[in-house]
């Protein structure tokens, strides 16, 4: 019996010591893991420092801190018909992955640039409204002067023919994009008027001594100087063509804030010129040729080798030359930004190669082949003027027999539910077109800008279906963006297309203009009335209490509707705030400033 009692003692002990091994065990996996918790020591830390040494053993802090440790904890959590993930529970309250509010509710954030904090936006695009009260059809147009068509990822180069950019957004072979050759013209005109400072210039090779001849032991070149009664002093050179040969050459300013090039040239046969730029943070050198011949690539890489220094060569097509003067301007900051991303074409956004201002700097301009040239080389900022008239003048020389742009390139919408073939046009590229057309010709007088605007019009008032651009919906006319049937009815585009019949209608006119202008700026005052009225009354359609709708392609295909992204929902914003600007409309500036509140998290109310 004593045994018995003896061993039950000795079994009772034993269990107790082993649950007691097994609690300790327990808190002290879980205060170890707390230790390791950053978050979790600087709160008690914070805590613990502001505790006062007179303050002894307070009960209620203590308590306190015992929650800190031992409140928070892992928990298992379900989502939206019983997706599972591990969330945080503290107390009553559970906190899900960031990852998975990120997706659910489309909003974004990081890490505040101190570290210090996690910072939450329901919108990753910046708001913004135009400035002033009022708006100037000869001033900057929206806020193109930040823009940087050049240095988009589906731009494959400025073209080396016509000096304007060249798309891939719905081809790998270049093409011209009326819609982006606008924009490109709309955004230096706008920093011709923002940057009124004269930008700085120097000019090389005005002295014969600066023309240098290849050291290359089996390279000739011959250098003639004379005056010319019209172009001043010209240099004839001549050399082989070979882009192994550096040719003729004139050493350029190194300095990193002058990048543009402007010179004339008369190429006589086998003739090129080659830009030599050195990128400063790697040292590379990067030779831009831009060779006579026609080439469907635009820019590419050569299969040219160099000895020496690391280098490496592209070209440029400048198409088939003839025997005449040429006036070129180049950016090398740009060239040398496409010919770099034409070697990683495939990978899109990460290989997108953008240089700004002080990453090169110009080493020399050289000429091949036969060759004069004129001795006034501008190295300069910036050519605004300059690539702003170049995108009007293209306009003028591939205006249609319809007074449109056509798009060369077919588009599909909606898993190809929508499919507008090669040769359609765009309401937004001819809303885009009547707004740098008319201020070129403010720019400088010539009435041909004005005719070519005004002829523009005729694709406004022809049917979609016809190949015109407008569109119906509940007998509202619509100007259309993707002129497709049934009707896709895209918002920005529309209300660009709005800006640039106003631009038109607003011209200043001399009485002496041809009849077909006056008329023109008269219905385009027509065209934009009716426009606006299209646009009070269908706005809401485009309002989902919580963002905007990119366009009602759902209307026709009965399908999901297509919410826009909150990029496109800052312009919706900004192109609604610019049509009050011009219209004072009160209904379309509540609607403005409600979207602004969408994009700070705001919604509508519930019934």
């Amino acid at each position: 019996m004593i045994r018995w009692r003896s061993l039950k003692s000795s079994l009772l002990f034993g269990g107790i010591c082993f649950t007691l091994l097994l609690l300790n065990k327990s808190f002290v996996e879980e205060y170890e893991k707390q230790e390791k918790d950053p978050y979790l020591n600087d709160v008690v830390e914070s805590i613990g420092n502001a505790v006062p040494a007179s303050a002894g053993c307070n009960p209620t802090l203590l308590d306190e801190l015992d929650r800190l440790r031992k409140g928070r904890s892992k928990a298992r959590c379900t989502a939206n018909n019983g997706k599972e993930m591990t969330c945080m529970r503290d107390e009553n309250e559970y906190y899900f992955p960031f990852s998975f509010i990120k997706k659910q509710y489309d909003v974004t954030g990081k890490m505040s640039k101190d570290g210090s904090r996690f910072e939450l936006f329901t919108s990753y695009s910046k708001i913004r409204v135009p400035d002033g009260d009022s708006y100037d059809p000869k001033g900057p147009f929206g806020h193109f002067a930040t823009y940087s068509v050049e240095t988009r990822e589906r731009v494959r180069c400025i073209s080396g023919e016509t000096g304007v950019p060249m798309s891939t957004q719905w081809s790998p072979t270049p093409y011209y994009y009326p819609i982006q050759i606008a924009q490109y013209g709309l955004q230096h005109y706008s920093r011709m008027i923002v940057n009124k400072t004269e930008a700085q210039t120097l000019i090389k090779g005005s002295e014969s001594a600066e023309w240098k001849g290849s050291a290359a032991m089996h390279d000739t070149s011959e250098r003639i100087f004379y005056h010319d009664d019209e172009r001043g002093d010209v240099v004839n050179i001549s050399t082989t063509g070979e882009l192994q040969n550096a040719g003729c050459y004139v050493f350029l300013e190194p300095s990193p804030r002058l990048h543009v090039l402007s010179f004339d040239w008369f190429p006589v046969e086998n003739a090129s010129f080659t830009i030599l730029v050195r990128i400063i943070e790697s040292d590379l050198l990067v030779l831009l040729n831009y060779v006579g011949e026609h080439d469907p690539r635009c820019v590419w890489n050569d299969s040219v080798s160099f000895p020496g220094a690391e280098q490496v060569s592209f070209s440029f097509s400048l198409g088939k030359l003839r025997s005449q003067w040429y006036s070129v301007t180049r950016d090398a900051l740009v060239d040398a930004s496409r010919a770099l991303s034409s070697m990683n074409a495939s990978k899109k956004k990460e290989g997108n190669v953008v240089l700004h201002p002080g990453d090169v700097k110009l080493v020399s301009l050289g000429f091949r082949g036969r060759v004069s040239v004129r001795q006034r080389i501008e190295q300069c900022e910036s050519a605004h003027r300059k690539s702003f008239l170049t995108a009007a003048d293209w306009l003028i020389s591939n205006q249609d027999e319809k007074g449109g742009w056509a798009v060369p390139v077919e588009r599909a919408i909606a898993d190809r539910r929508l499919v507008l073939p090669a040769g359609w046009h765009s309401a937004m590229a001819q809303g885009h077109g009547l707004s740098l057309l008319t201020r070129a010709y403010s720019a400088t007088n010539n009435i041909t800008y004005l005719i070519a605007a005004s002829k523009a019009l005729d694709l406004f008032g022809a049917d979609a279906s016809d190949g015109g651009v407008q569109n119906t919906l509940f007998s509202y006319v619509w100007y259309e963006e993707y002129p497709t049937s049934p009707g896709s009815f895209v918002l920005n585009g529309f209300m660009y297309s709005l800006i640039g019949l106003f631009d038109l209608s607003n011209v200043s006119i001399d009485d002496d203009v041809p009849d077909d202008v006056r008329i023109g700026s008269e219905r385009a005052s027509v065209l934009f009335s009716e426009g606006m009225d299209s646009l009070r009354a269908l706005l809401p359609l485009y309002d989902t209490g919580s963002g905007s709708i990119y366009d009602l392609r759902h209307v026709g295909l009965r399908t999901a509707p297509n919410l826009a992204r909150w990029d496109y929902h800052a312009v919706h914003v900004y192109l609604l705030k610019w049509l009050v600007q011009i219209t004072g409309d009160k209904t379309l500036n509540e609607t403005a400033d409600r979207w602004i509140a969408y994009s700070w998290g705001k919604k509508a109310k519930h019934n």
